[in-house]
């Protein structure tokens, strides 16, 4: 007769639950349409108050309707476009305290960003953003205004996509998709040559590692052509 051998029992371990998540999702058409606006948006490309449309999509990205359509929706929902009573689209129109608080937020989260990029840059760094600052000095707004706004988006977003984390980063561009539709309206001669002195300091203080040059020289950026658009739209600053 066998005999059983009496085994003392297995602890079980408790394993945490794992949380209920989405599967992953690919990149789709939609959300690629939908990125080629919002970086148009930056780049100034289009207007305050603009017209866009479906049909315009389309004919920009050389994109089908159906991924237009779900793009201009997921922009609406975001609030990169405004939907108006009439269903008509356009790019929303910034009120004098909204573009205000937008300039100091910009003014605090773009120069902390450029701060911390002093901790990351390099000479390669250091010499695309000089030649960035040379291209837009040679085309300026009477030579070719998209080649200026597009280098001027470029050569912001190199240094703070050092100096940000990913969080930080997806707020600056939220900020950008409201004003660079205006930033256009700053790009008269001496907007440019304060811009263009603003950059020279901002790689000054890159090359030296002095943050509060730093800070300084994006504010200054910033503030000088929020004045010259205040200036070209009529109205007066309320909070600098």
């Amino acid at each position: 007769m066998s005999r059983v051998t009496n085994r003392p029992a297995t602890p079980m371990t408790s394993r945490p639950a794992m949380p209920v998540l989405k599967p992953v999702e690919n990149v789709t058409l939609r959300d690629q349409v939908a990125q080629s606006v919002r970086d148009a948006l930056m780049y100034g490309h289009f207007k305050p108050g603009q017209s866009v449309t479906v049909k315009g999509i389309c004919a920009m990205v050389g994109a089908s309707v159906m991924p237009a359509r779900e793009a201009m929706n997921r922009l609406i929902a975001d609030g990169a476009l405004e939907l108006r009573a009439n269903r008509s689209v356009i790019v929303p129109v910034l009120s004098s305290q909204e573009f205000d608080e937008l300039t100091d937020l910009r003014c605090f989260i773009e120069g902390q960003a450029a701060a911390r990029a002093v901790e990351r840059v390099t000479d390669w760094h250091i010499a695309r953003l000089k030649e960035l600052d040379a291209t837009m000095r040679v085309a300026g707004p009477a030579a070719d205004v998209d080649v200026y706004l597009t280098g001027n988006f470029q050569f912001h977003f190199l240094i703070y996509r050092l100096g940000a984390s990913k969080y930080v980063l997806s707020i600056i561009e939220k900020l950008w998709v409201r004003v660079g539709p205006l930033i256009r309206f700053s790009l008269d001669d001496r907007g440019v040559v304060d811009s263009s002195r603003m950059h020279a300091q901002v790689i000054r203080g890159l090359e030296t590692g002095d943050r509060t040059a730093l800070r300084s020289a994006i504010r200054a950026d910033i503030t000088g052509a929020a004045q010259t658009i205040r200036k070209a739209r009529g109205t007066s600053s309320t909070g600098h």
